[in-house]
C-alpha cells in the first residue's frame, strides 16, 4: 500500500473545515443581499410612501442581517484559522521527517535552510485575506447575475469590469513572479549566511573578520531588498490600477444607471443598489491583486515544501523485522555528497559480525566519517547495499532502525532541550532507561554533578558545558535502550585522559555485552579495545587487520601511552 503526498493529506485533512468555510461564505453571501435590497425599498418604497413604520421594519430586518453576518464572518475566519494550524501541524511533520529520513533523491540542503519561515508563509496565507478573496471569489457571479436582473446593460457593464479586472489580476502575477522568485533565492542566500555568521561568531572575531563579514552580509542583503523593492513596486502599480479600475467602474455604473432611469429603465434604488452589488463583485479581484507578494510567496514556499516532502512519497510502508543482533555489511557501496565532484566512498566492501568491534582509520578526508555514517543509515548510497542483518537498511522502519543503531557523530548536535530531553531522544523514555544510558556512557557523574543535573538545558543561553561533556552526553544518547549496533565517530575527539579512560571501559563493555561497534579513531587505546581495524584512502578500504597486527606495524618497539596518537605512516594522521 502507497502512502499519499504530505500535500494530498494535508488538503485532506482540511477539507472538512473547508466544507464548513464555504458553507458560511454561502450564507455571508447571501446575506449581504440584503444591503442593496434595503436601499431600493428606502429609495423605491419608503421614499414614496413616507411610512416610518415600513422604514423602521426595514431598518430592524437589515440591521439583524448585518449582525448576523458579522458573526458569520468572525466564526469563518475562525475556522480558517484552525486550518492555517491544520496545514501548519500536517506539513510540519511532513518536513521534518523528510528531513530525518535518508532518500536516494535528496536535494540539497539549501531546500531545507529556512522550512520554519516557509510554514510560516503558507500558513499566514492560507488564514489571511488573500485565502479569504479566493473563497469569496466563486460569488462574484451571483452578484453579477443580480446586477443583470436589474437591467441588462447594468449586467453587461458588471461583466466587462470584472474582466478588465481579471486581465490586471493575471498581468500582475506574470510581472511579479520573477521578481519575487530572484528575492526569494538572494533571501535565502543572506539568511544562511547571517546564521553561518552568528554561528562562528567566535572564529569572526578573533580572525578579525567582523568587517568583510559584515560588507558581504550588507551586499547580500542589499540584493536582496533590491529584488523584493522591484516585485513591491510592481504589485504595488498594479494595485493601485486595480483599485482605480474598481472606483471608477462603481462609478461608472452609477452613471449609466442615471442614464437608464433618466429613460424610465430603471429605478432610482436600483442605481445605487447596482453600484452597492458590483462592488462587492469586484472586491474579491481586487484583493487578490493587492496580495499578490504573499500570494506568490505562499506558492513559491508550497513549491519548496512539495519538492522536500514528496520524493518518497509512494514508498511502501516498512514492515517491522525481528529485533536485529548486529550483523552489518556493505556490498561494494558508494557515495557521493550533493554538489561534489567526486564519491567520498568508492566501492566499499566489508562484513562486521554481530559483537565484533571495529576501528576504521586513514587521513584526512579518506572517507571514514562516510562509512560510519553510511553505516548509521544517514544517507543511502548511490549504488550498492548497506545490511543489517541481511536486510538493507532502506527497507527497516526507520524508528525500529533508529533504536537499534546507536550513532555518535562527529559533529556532536545536541538540540535545543535539558540533558534527559537529549539522552532520552525526545522521547518517551523512562528515567531509568535514561540513567542506564548515561551511566553506560560513564556520563551519570558528571551530569549529577551540574547545578541542574539531567535537567540542565542546552542551549546558547543556558550554562554552557565544555566539549568533553557534550561529548559524554552525545554517547549516553547514542546508548540509549541497549542499541544492538554502536556506531561512534571521534569519539574521544573532546576527551580529556579521564574521559578517554571511562570511553575505553564503556567500548569494553559494550563487547562484553556482545554488541557490534564501529569507531573512528586515532587513540591506542581504543584500538586497543578492537577485533579488527579497516584502512581508508581516498575513499577506498584499502585492508583489514586484527587489531594486534595493526598495533605491531605500528609500534613494535614500544607500548604507548592509550590516550596516544597513532604513528601512521605517509598522510595518515587521524582526522574524520
Amino acid at each position: 500500500m502507497s502512502h499519499q503526498s504530505p500535500i494530498r493529506q494535508t488538503l485532506h485533512a482540511v477539507a472538512g473545515p473547508l466544507g464548513w468555510v464555504a458553507g458560511f461564505s454561502a450564507f455571508l453571501n447571501l446575506t449581504y443581499l440584503a444591503a442593496p435590497l434595503y436601499m431600493m425599498q428606502v429609495y423605491d418604497r419608503v421614499m414614496h410612501s413616507r411610512s416610518t413604520a415600513t422604514l423602521l421594519y426595514l431598518t430592524l430586518a437589515v440591521t439583524l442581517c448585518f449582525v448576523v453576518y458579522a458573526v458569520l464572518d468572525g466564526v469563518r475566519a475562525r475556522v480558517l484559522a484552525g486550518v492555517s494550524d491544520i496545514v501548519e501541524d500536517r506539513l510540519g511533520r511532513a518536513l521534518l521527517v523528510r528531513l530525518t529520513t535518508a532518500n536516494r533523491d535528496s536535494g540539497p540542503p539549501p531546500l531545507a535552510a529556512h522550512l520554519s519561515r516557509d510554514l510560516d508563509t503558507v500558513r499566514q496565507f492560507a488564514a489571511g485575506t488573500g485565502a479569504l478573496a479566493f473563497v469569496d471569489l466563486p460569488w462574484a457571479p451571483l452578484y453579477i447575475g443580480v446586477i443583470a436582473m436589474l437591467h441588462p446593460a447594468l449586467g453587461l457593464f458588471a461583466i466587462g469590469a470584472a474582466v478588465v479586472l481579471t486581465a490586471i489580476s493575471i498581468l500582475g502575477e506574470r510581472v511579479a513572479r520573477q521578481p519575487m522568485k530572484q528575492a526569494n533565492a538572494v533571501a535565502t542566500r543572506a539568511y544562511q549566511f547571517g546564521e553561518a555568521v552568528t554561528r562562528y561568531a567566535d572564529c569572526a572575531r578573533t580572525m578579525g573578520l567582523g568587517a568583510t563579514l559584515t560588507d558581504r552580509w550588507r551586499f547580500l542583503r542589499g540584493e536582496m531588498l533590491a529584488a523584493q523593492n522591484t516585485a513591491s513596486e510592481r504589485a504595488a502599480v498594479l494595485g493601485a490600477i486595480g483599485k482605480c479600475a474598481r472606483l471608477f467602474f462603481q462609478s461608472a455604473i452609477l452613471g449609466l444607471g442615471a442614464y437608464l432611469a433618466i429613460h424610465d429603465e430603471l429605478s432610482g434604488g436600483a442605481i445605487f443598489a447596482g453600484s452597492l452589488l458590483l462592488g462587492r463583485a469586484l472586491a474579491p479581484v481586487e484583493a487578490i491583486i493587492a496580495a499578490w507578494r504573499p500570494i506568490l510567496a505562499a506558492r513559491e514556499a508550497l513549491g519548496r515544501i512539495r519538492t522536500l516532502t514528496e520524493g518518497d512519497s509512494d514508498r511502501p510502508t516498512p514492515v517491522r523485522l525481528p529485533q536485529p543482533a548486529g550483523d552489518i555489511e556493505m556490498e561494494n557501496v558508494s557515495w557521493t555528497p550533493p554538489g561534489a565532484l567526486r564519491p567520498a566512498a568508492r566501492g566499499v566492501s566489508m562484513r562486521i559480525q554481530a559483537g565484533a568491534v571495529l576501528t576504521i582509520v586513514g587521513p584526512s578526508a579518506a572517507g571514514k566519517s562516510t562509512v560510519a555514517r553510511l553505516l548509521a543509515g544517514a544517507p543511502i548510497p548511490d549504488s550498492g547495499v548497506v545490511r543489517l542483518d541481511g536486510a538493507d537498511l532502506a527497507t527497516w522502519d526507520k524508528t525500529q532502525l533508529g533504536a537499534a543503531i546507536g550513532y555518535l557523530p562527529q559533529d556532536v548536535a545536541l538540540f535545543p532541550g535539558t540533558i534527559r530531553d537529549n539522552i532520552a531522544r525526545f522521547g518517551d523514555a523512562t528515567d531509568e532507561a535514561v540513567i542506564a544510558a548515561a551511566k553506560a556512557a560513564h556520563a551519570h557523574e558528571t551530569i549529577v554533578r551540574l547545578p541542574m543535573g539531567y535537567r540542565t538545558v542546552l542551549d546558547p543561553a543556558a550554562a554552557s558545558l565544555s566539549g568533553g561533556q557534550k561529548q559524554r552526553i552525545a554517547l549516553a544518547r547514542a546508548l540509549l535502550g541497549d542499541p544492538a549496533v554502536v556506531i561512534l565517530d571521534e569519539p574521544n575527539a573532546n576527551l580529556d585522559s579521564e574521559g578517554e579512560a571511562a570511553l575505553t571501559e564503556c567500548v569494553r563493555g559494550l563487547k562484553e555485552r556482545k554488541r557490534t561497534v564501529v569507531m573512528i579513531t586515532h587513540r591506542v587505546g581504543l584500538v586497543r579495545a578492537s577485533d579488527h581495524v579497516a584502512t581508508m584512502d581516498a575513499g577506498v578500504m584499502t585492508g583489514v587487520q586484527t587489531a594486534a597486527e595493526f598495533l605491531a606495524r605500528q609500534m613494535p618497539a614500544a607500548v604507548p601511552a592509550p590516550s596516544a596518537r597513532l604513528a601512521l605512516p605517509m598522510a595518515m594522521e587521524q582526522s574524520a
